[in-house]
């Protein structure tokens, strides 16, 4: 490295700069262009080749340039290597080089070529023929190859070259309607290339994307990165410049670590997570176009982040500066050897952190302007204290550390996605058009919105030239990007005093402009020209578009539309085969149909077809159900009773109260360690006696062997699946039960496997499966158990809450992304990504991150040990201080320990033990939950970053989401939550209202005020992948709403005023302020419902409202009342019975009466309280600080207190659906329920038909704008709503219909019967 920054300070040539690269590393690849569409093959040279075709070239071409400041043109696309070996040569032979651009059209070649006199063009075999016409010298234009290929006359002579020697010439937009020649000497630009190799310290391991038009001063620095290093110049072409979503997966394919594009581009990826997506990606120097905030702050994680700045005058680049996340956006300090000042209109420095023009002076500002000394002598000025010095035109100001941030154009120059435009140039050829009095030109719009429009005076009133006329006639003479997207018309230009054109007062351009248009819509022919031009109009905003429109130059569409709208044709299987570069190639809408490939098998496989077996025998379900079902009765009356008054009293007899109440929980973690074995055998024993090993099946339910299933299905929930998440206790029990896995799993909380199917579950070494995802190994369809195999090979990942089907597969390192489902048949190729509902091919997975944070890692029993050690610690830690408060109290009341166990055998309410135990329960419970809070505080914070999964320093994460999960059984959705949160650690502003949240590190989290969080939130919970965990800070910005599901992935910042709907990934770079996204993939919701509520209902209540709300949330805490009673009552009985009963007696009537009691009692108070509080519930709207709304709240916590535990033992059974008609479900004849039915929040809206088959997630009630809406959903006869998918109220799903796993059914939509949806939202799949 040393070496060349001193050949770069000696020499200041880069010829010279190459040649010592060459002779370093000679065999290294200098230049390397991937195939792309018409180059199958991939192109490369090594640095000894490349200087060989330059060595070449140059003896070629030294006659010509003879010793002169002769140029050179070349027009050669940069898919070719021998675009570089020119500019090579030309610089070798001491001559200087300007390139065209292939895209530029023949008028603008002619005025270059005329300005540039050159004493040769070199072109290969396309760019001859276009040259052919513009009428040039004999002899001028010569084919690149052949004279690479052929020998010169002679070896040239020695050239010396003056650092003042000119090395290139770059054309720019200009002032007088044509372009002119920025001429930069190789001081210049030798300058800039030493400060870079001293600025990033690049090395022959680098490898450099080139994606610069060779015409625009930008490729010279990408260029230069490469070469002075001895990297690879990767060259990335036009179409992967237009990639959109799908360029990330070029930049993985090409394994670069070095990019410089404009922030458009950045954006159009879509990228939600690049730090991740672009492990390789180390440098990312962005340019061309102010830097947004959003951008900086998601891509300058990872890697380092440069903003460059620079106009061509000032050898490309002239400041820089690193940009961090959440810092300040700078454009930074002169980079060494230029300096830069801040000055007024008469060139005087103005104070520090006032604005005045950018100019510039050092070693890197160029000659002047080719053939141009007036221009020259107005922009290049010789200032009497700082010399010689550029004026810009940039509006800037200066910080006191030497930061420049700049604010916009002084003058007419602007820059669109990175051009840099002159608009009086655009204005000159507008007003020289016929009947075009005059003209004026404007950006409109920010940001990645922004667009060219201009406004014409014309000749005559009654005959306006048409404006598609006059974009035709500038696209003739002009670049594309400098045609003006729309053209309005005015009577007169907006002048200033002086006379000037105002362009600050030209008007907004709207949809519906004055402009004439020579085009009528012309409506589509077939279905898809239907569907395309109904996307063109959506994403460019529009009522309706020509099906013959162009994208682009018709329509206004930019590189970032383009993405945007290949976003949305994905949604629709019919449209998903659409790329951005089908969009560039075809344009049109028509043309685009043209490519529509021919109908394939890119559906979801079906799966394995699996005859039907088994006939339904409803007497014998009954009689099976019924019998086991008293038979746990039974047994489990019987070993409470065991230990309540065998095993009890003979370990505490003799104890006192104080060694009593110490000592309760370590006898029932002793307890627990014996039962967690015991349950596991029992499982793998009825198992292996009653269906032995499972198989694929399909088999209607209530049939003998889903009888079967049903049974085992009992016994393996007897195992208290949540003490074992996240544990290899828990795979060897899923182990013990059939299921084959590999070594270093990770199962998240949340996953269910205790449905059955196990001997066809196979999941392969370091496969990570994420918080809540479904393997559905056995699934209910059309009335039918349908058991299968899942197969996740080794490396494989499914993110959080995605699904899988029975018959599926993942193949090895592959990976589902957060919500996506794959149907049963379909297998994902190794190393590939999916994602979508149903799942589609995205791209390649991304290598697992490398571990930031360290942390010791321990073994899997180590860890196990270490869960269940601190788990049993800070249990009794937090069930301290109300143990000692209860303790105090009882002591204070006089009650010692056999008075305690004498209020069991006799509880009476009107006693002194009551009084304290019924308290000591109230208080105790909010005193325990706070405690909590202040423990998880007092366990430190959790590191952001790259976790060790079996590390110590994750296990701190692991323990906090726990106990936060915990915690918020109770307090989710009250007032008690906010402060709770903020007890525990999250940075939490006022107003908020925050429900359910899942996976979530307090410390972790900020959100703003007024934000509201609907049911499930998956907010920023680690994301695990192949043994390493990630954890990031996740900021919400005030005012936004999350919906059910929605998932807030680790390190995301999201801006305010948004709405992410209901099973919805939160994606930071594709939402603006004031947005909302919904779906999967996501995509702009439209203007949307808002319901108009007086605030004192929904944000800012009266005293009386405030009051009523707290008395309801705080009622919560008198629920475990009941339960206590009912305990002391069953003591009662059991006790009273065996006084009076005989054994026989006791042991089969009174055990089991005393046991079913309590359980018939609890699921009573809960209807009890849903019809005594709400009654009835009919459509309509209450808003949040409602009296009913709180109530309506406090019915649902009690249902899921008190009953929902009990119900889940009857899912699968006929008689869970007649306790559901008791709570309001209107329920057809052999409804089939899967298992989210043993809680449902507003029965009364849900109306489920005949033999209707339904696993739905039903949310009859949305809580936007703070108003609970609430209405009815209904689901036909014989229709099959499958697993986790979410109807919202109003939907109407017909009768047969089939709407698949995953999918969100819109409010009011009604699906059609007999047709198959799926997706989010729904949409057809075909005919059942």
């Amino acid at each position: 490295m040393g070496d060349r920054q001193a050949v770069l300070t000696q020499h200041a040539l880069l010829p010279e700069v190459f040649a010592t690269t060459a002779k370093q590393y000679p065999q290294s690849i200098a230049v390397e262009v991937p195939p792309g569409r018409g180059r199958p093959e991939r192109q490369a040279l090594t640095y000894a080749e490349l200087d060989a075709v330059a060595e070449r070239l140059a003896d070629h071409l030294a006659p010509l340039i003879a010793g002169a400041e002769a140029i050179v043109c070349l027009l050669i696309p940069r898919t070719s290597p021998l675009l570089y070996a020119a500019q090579l040569g030309v610089l070798k032979a001491g001559g200087a080089y300007s390139c065209l651009d292939p895209g530029f059209p023949a008028e603008r070649m002619r005025e270059i070529l005329d300005d540039a006199a050159p004493v040769a063009v070199l072109a290969d075999a396309a760019g001859c023929d276009r040259l052919g016409g513009l009428g040039l010298a004999p002899g001028l234009v010569m084919d690149v190859a052949q004279l690479a290929a052929a020998a010169p006359a002679a070896p040239r002579a020695s050239v010396q070259v003056s650092p003042s020697g000119l090395a290139y010439v770059i054309y720019t937009s200009g002032t007088t309607g044509k372009p002119k020649g920025v001429m930069i000497e190789h001081r210049q630009i030798a300058n800039l290339v030493a400060s870079d190799v001293a600025e990033f310290a690049l090395t022959p391991a680098d490898r450099v994307a080139q994606g610069s038009s060779s015409a625009y001063d930008s490729s010279i620095e990408e260029t230069w990165l490469a070469f002075s290093a001895g990297a690879c110049l990767v060259v990335m072409d036009d179409a992967a410049a237009r990639l959109g979503p799908d360029l990330v997966n070029w930049l993985v394919m090409q394994k670069v670590t070095v990019l410089c594009p404009p922030p458009t581009l950045l954006r159009a990826t879509g990228c939600a997570r690049p730090a991740e997506a672009l492990p390789l990606l180390k440098l990312l120097y962005v340019g061309g176009e102010a830097l947004p905030r959003d951008i900086a702050d998601l891509w300058s994680k990872g890697r380092r982040l440069v903003n460059g700045y620079g106009p061509t005058e000032c050898a490309v680049t002239c400041l820089r500066g690193d940009i961090l996340p959440g810092k300040t956006i700078t454009i930074g300090r002169p980079v060494p050897g230029m300096q830069a000042w801040v000055l007024d209109e008469n060139l005087c420095e103005v104070a520090l952190g006032e604005q005045g023009e950018l100019c510039m002076g050092g070693a890197g500002v160029a000659r002047g302007y080719r053939n141009a000394p007036e221009l020259t002598a107005e922009k290049f000025v010789q200032h009497p204290q700082l010399g010689r010095i550029y004026r810009t035109g940039d509006l800037v100001d200066q910080d006191e550390a030497g930061n420049f941030y700049y604010h916009g154009r002084i003058d007419a120059q602007v820059k669109l996605r990175g051009y840099r435009i002159e608009l009086g140039e655009i204005e000159s050829r507008l007003a020289a058009l016929p009947g075009v009095r005059a003209a004026a030109c404007r950006l409109q719009g920010e940001g990645a919105g922004a667009e060219l429009v201009a406004f014409i005076v014309p000749d005559q009133d009654d005959n306006v030239p048409a404006a598609d006329l006059l974009r035709q006639e500038l696209a003739a003479t002009l670049p594309a990007y400098m045609v003006p997207q729309r053209i309005g018309v005015l009577a007169e230009l907006p002048t200033s005093v002086s006379g000037k054109l105002d362009r600050k007062a030209l008007p907004q351009l709207g949809g519906q402009t004055a402009e004439a248009t020579a085009q009528d819509i012309v409506g589509p022919d077939n279905e898809m020209e239907a569907l395309l031009a109904a996307g063109y109009a959506d994403i460019l905003k529009r009522p309706a578009v020509s099906v013959l429109a162009d994208f682009f130059t018709d329509l206004g569409g930019d590189s970032l539309s383009a993405a945007m709208l290949v976003t949305l044709l994905r949604e629709n299987p019919a449209t998903a085969w659409v790329t951005v570069s089908d969009i560039y190639e075809a344009r049109s809408a028509r043309a685009l149909a043209a490519l529509t490939p021919p109908a394939g098998a890119t559906a979801a496989g079906s799966g394995e077809a699996l005859q039907r077996e088994g006939q339904p025998r409803l007497w014998l379900a009954n009689l099976v159900q019924v019998s086991w079902l008293a038979g746990e009765i039974l047994v489990g009356g019987w070993l409470a009773w065991l230990t309540a008054f065998r095993i009890m009293p003979a370990l505490y007899e003799g104890m006192g109260l104080l060694t009593f109440l110490l000592l309760a929980p370590l006898l029932a973690l002793g307890a627990t360690a014996l039962y967690i074995p015991a349950s596991v055998i029992f499982a793998v024993a009825v198992k292996r006696l009653v269906i032995g090993r499972y198989r694929p099946i399909r088999t209607p339910v209530w049939s003998s062997y889903y009888l079967r299933h049903w049974v085992v299905q009992q016994a393996a929930r007897l195992i208290p699946w949540p003490l074992l998440q996240g544990s290899f206790a828990q795979q060897a029990a899923l182990r013990a039960l059939g299921a084959r896995i590999g070594k270093d799993v990770h199962i998240h909380r949340g996953v269910d496997l205790a449905r059955g199917g196990w001997d066809l579950l196979t999941i392969g070494d370091n496969v990570a499966i994420g918080q809540d995802a479904q393997i559905g190994l056995t699934e209910l369809d059309r009335g039918d158990l349908v058991v299968g195999p899942i197969t996740l090979e080794p490396g494989a990942t499914l993110q959080v809450r995605a699904g899988l089907s029975p018959h599926s597969r993942i193949g090895e390192g592959a990976e589902l992304t957060a919500l996506s489902v794959i149907n049963a048949g379909q297998e994902i190729p190794p190393g590939e990504l999916w994602s979508g509902v149903p799942a589609k091919p995205v791209g390649l997975v991304q290598p697992a991150p490398a571990v930031t944070v360290p942390g010791r890692r321990l073994s899997p029993w180590a860890w196990d040990g270490a869960v269940f050690l601190a788990e049993a610690l800070i249990g009794g830690l937090i069930a301290l201080p109300a143990q000692l408060a209860g303790l105090a109290a009882m002591y204070a009341a006089g009650i010692d320990y056999d008075a305690l166990w004498h209020w069991f055998y006799n509880p009476v309410l009107d006693s002194k033990v009551a009084a304290v135990m019924i308290g000591w329960t109230v208080l105790g419970l909010p005193l325990t939950l706070a405690w909590t809070a202040v423990v998880i505080r007092l366990m430190g914070p959790v590191k952001a970053g790259v976790h060790d999964r079996w590390s110590l320093s994750y296990l701190r994460a692991w323990l906090k989401s726990g106990l936060l999960t915990i915690s918020g059984e109770w307090l989710t959705g009250t007032m008690f939550w906010r402060g709770w949160l903020r007890l525990a650690g999250m940075k939490l502003g006022r107003d908020c209202e925050i429900s359910t949240i899942i996976d979530v590190v307090p410390e972790l989290v900020e959100i703003g005020e007024g934000t509201f969080f609907a049911d499930g939130i998956y907010l920023g919970g680690a994301w695990v992948k192949q043994g390493r965990a990630t954890l990031g800070q996740v900021s919400l910005s005030p005012n936004t709403f999350l919906g059910n599901h929605a998932v807030i992935p680790p390190a995301t910042v999201l801006p305010p005023d948004i709405l992410i709907g209901i099973s919805t990934v939160a994606e930071p770079d594709r939402i603006a302020a004031g947005q909302s996204r919904f779906g999967h993939p996501s995509f702009d919701l439209p203007r949307r419902e808002v319901v108009e509520v007086d605030r004192s209902l929904t944000h800012d209540p009266s005293p009386i409202r405030y009051w009523n709300r707290v008395f309801w949330e705080a009622l919560r805490f008198t629920l475990p009342i009941l339960p206590l009673m009912l305990l002391a009552h069953w003591y009662a009985w059991l006790a009273h019975g065996e006084q009076v009963a005989g054994p026989v007696e006791f042991a089969l009537l009174v055990i089991p009466a005393a046991t079913l009691l309590p359980l018939l009692a609890l699921c009573a108070a809960v209807l009890v309280a849903k019809w005594l509080l709400i009654g009835r519930v009919k459509p309509g709207q209450h808003a949040l600080w409602s009296c009913w709304c709180s109530r309506w709240d406090f019915v649902y916590v009690v249902w899921a207190r008190y009953a929902s535990r009990i119900l889940r033992r009857l899912e699968g059974t006929f008689i869970l659906p007649h306790y559901l008609r008791a709570m309001g479900l209107k329920l057809g004849r052999r409804v089939i329920l899967g298992p989210q039915f043993a809680q449902v929040v507003d029965p009364d809206m849900i109306e489920i038909g005949n033999d209707a088959t339904v696993t739905a997630m039903f949310q009859a009630h949305t809580f936007e704008d703070r108003v609970l809406k609430v209405g009815k959903v209904s689901i036909g006869d014989r229709a099959t709503v499958a697993r986790a998918t979410v109807p919202l109220y109003g939907a109407r799903v017909g009768a047969g219909a089939h709407v698949g796993a995953h999918s969100v059914i819109m409010k009011q939509e009604h699906l059609l019967p007999g047709v198959a949806y799926q997706g989010v939202p729904t949409r057809i799949l075909g005919a059942e």
